[in-house]
């Protein structure tokens, strides 16, 4: 990784933390967000010692039109990819490791399929969604199996307390014929609160694919989808300190993609997420949660039929049951002690067999924190037994130093580890069942800066991670990589003007062959202002990736082959306005300058596009 990003961080961090001396004090009663996602336990965001970041209701509301995954683009440290459009397979790699290595949260609860990994994330839409918690570095020591990159917690809406009453909802269009409608509504009565929304999205879309897909994928049509989605929740509160809640969310996306030409290729993905949950103070000092869930991916491919397929439909479902027990301590003045039992039930059934078709996940899990006086200290520690596979344990040493008010030193050390999916294990022909869990090393240094409205922060990192699943021709293996990386991020609230500002330069090696990673890039400089003048907030976003490798297979010579794709750079701008105070007219352009470029080799990317909404919001 070279040494030359050093000016340009520097330059970046010195032009933002010197405008803490013209940042305005925070506006009276503006709370300091709250993370659960950190330490699995409430805690100012400010506390965190993790490397973790709030994607907030405002910041949503001011996204526009823009899906979970362009959302997460935005933010440092995350790379994406499709393959074709919003409705299509989405990777989220969070500093440079795979889109598998990301455990994906609902409301705390693990979400995500057991055959092909990850998360079917293009099926969530934004409108049930409050705030994102994004943890970036491996948390196998907090969440278990697969969060070898990060994690990300998607909380739905929860409806305000004492409040009665209330309705919210929007509506829109845009380029491509895009449609998109939703209305919810919330509040609370005595000892209930509730919340409950729906809403639906449609769109023509643009061709999925490119004449120069290698594989003969390629069909001159126009791929475009359907969504809906709805979340609710109900609560009890039956005595002071004594609540139950229910929830639960579902999305559905009947997306068109590109297999060929002459049919019209199909992928319908639902996500599903229930729970009931228990929250009791048992003491003043000691809290009890105590969860029960489920969590469905379902995944159905409709395709040409042909003599290897004669049904042209291929089918693969998770089932997720999830227990959990926590107890939150508090111990001596600063310190808390958080510990849990959890199990986890994994089902997988479709249209292709897999001998076995379930496993069960047994853990406990205990974290430690304490703030004494300039020092801060939080210990991770799990032990999962899973079956077929042994017991593994991982966990996070992390620590903080305060050099001044302003100024704070971190370093940390954690493991993790990730199962191969049945996919991996058992599909026919490329699957192998002599694959061993991938495990990882973490070790990572930072300095942050928060001063009245300007923060900014500094972190490098080294990831080693032993047994990567990569596919080779085309069949699973094992293999070794690194991941390096040097993260500078900042932002500052000045007046009416809100900049932020980050670079990453990563360098994910596979230590086999000595090359990149597919699918993601070394460098991405990401640029952002708003500013509000009368009842007007208009902004302005700017990405800047660098290329990146993809291994893709090639019809004509049978054989996979690897491509390098081109850098970009993306323009675009907002404006909204606040008719009254509950309603909001709002415009984003996406790639203003209709830039042409490539997430993988052949896909094709949303050229320059525009959304229009209305929105009501108390």
């Amino acid at each position: 990784m070279s040494l030359s990003v050093s000016r340009p961080l520097a330059g970046i961090a010195s032009v933002l933390c010197c405008a803490a001396q013209a940042a305005s004090p925070s506006p009276a009663g503006n709370l300091e967000p709250v993370v659960v996602t950190a330490a699995r336990a409430e805690q100012p965001l400010s506390n965190a010692l993790g490397d973790v970041s709030v994607i907030d209701a405002e910041t949503l509301r001011n996204a526009g039109q823009s899906s979970l995954a362009e959302l997460l683009q935005s933010q440092y440290g995350v790379d994406i990819a499709t393959n074709g459009g919003p409705q299509t397979t989405t990777s989220v790699f969070l500093r440079g490791a795979n889109s598998a290595h990301t455990v994906f949260l609902i409301d705390g609860q693990r979400v995500g399929s057991s055959s092909a990994g990850g998360a079917g994330i293009n099926a969530i839409g934004l409108a049930d969604v409050e705030r994102i918690e994004i943890l970036r570095g491996p948390a196998s020591g907090l969440y278990g199996a697969d969060a070898i990159g990060g994690v990300v917690n998607i909380i739905t809406r929860r409806p305000a307390a004492d409040r009665p009453l209330e309705a919210h909802g929007s509506a829109g269009i845009g380029s491509w014929n895009t449609r998109k409608a939703d209305a919810g509504l919330s509040g609370s009565s005595g000892m209930w609160r509730y919340a409950l929304s729906a809403g639906h999205a449609s769109s023509d879309g643009f061709n999925a694919t490119k004449p120069t897909e290698p594989g003969g994928l390629f069909d001159p049509d126009r791929d475009g989808y359907r969504e809906d989605h709805a979340a609710g929740r109900l609560g009890l509160t039956w005595a002071d300190g004594q609540d139950i809640e229910a929830s639960f969310l579902r999305s559905r996306l009947n997306g068109q993609y590109d297999g060929g030409d002459g049919f019209d290729d199909r992928m319908i993905q639902k996500t599903e997420s229930y729970s009931l949950a228990s929250t009791n103070r048992i003491a003043r000092s000691w809290t009890s949660r105590l969860r029960v869930g489920r969590t469905i991916d379902d995944n159905v491919s409709l395709y040409a039929p042909s003599a290897f397929d004669p049904a042209g439909r291929g089918a693969f479902r998770t089932r997720q049951t999830l227990f959990s027990w926590q107890n939150d301590f508090a111990l001596a003045a600063g310190q808390s002690l958080s510990v849990a039992a959890e199990r986890r039930e994994e089902d997988v059934d479709g249209t292709t067999a897999f001998d076995p078709s379930s496993r069960n996940t047994n853990s406990l899990v205990g974290v430690y924190r304490a703030d004494l006086s300039a020092h801060h200290i939080q210990g991770n520690l799990r032990y999962d037994h899973v079956a077929a596979y042994g017991s593994r344990v991982t966990g996070g040493l992390f620590y903080g130093y305060d050099l001044s008010p302003a100024w704070q030193a971190t370093a940390a050390a954690s493991t993790g580890f990730r199962l191969p999916t049945f996919n991996d294990l058992y599909y026919p022909i490329y699957g192998n069942p002599d694959l061993g869990p991938e495990s990882s090393r973490n070790v990572e240094a930072g300095l942050r800066y928060h001063r009245g409205n300007v923060e900014a922060g500094v972190q490098a990192y080294r990831n080693k991670i032993d047994n990567l699943v990569v596919y080779q021709n085309p069949f699973a293996v094992n293999k070794d990589a690194v991941i390096k990386g040097i993260t500078l991020n900042a932002a500052a609230r000045l007046g009416a003007t809100s900049l932020r500002a980050s670079l990453d330069v990563t360098d994910p090696e596979d230590r086999n062959t000595g090359q990149t990673l597919t699918r993601r890039a070394r460098q991405a400089l990401k640029l952002a202002a708003e500013h509000r003048v009368a009842g007007w907030l208009l902004g302005a976003e700017w990405l800047a990736s660098g290329s990146r490798l993809d291994t893709a297979y090639n019809a004509s010579s049978f054989s996979n082959e690897t491509y390098r794709l081109g850098g970009y750079s993306l323009l675009n701008l907002t404006a909204s306005y606040d008719l009254t105070r509950q309603l909001r007219l709002q415009v984003r352009w996406n790639n203003v300058t209709d830039k042409d470029y490539e997430f993988a080799r052949g896909y094709a990317t949303p050229g320059s596009n525009v959304f229009v909404s209305l929105s009501y919001q108390p």
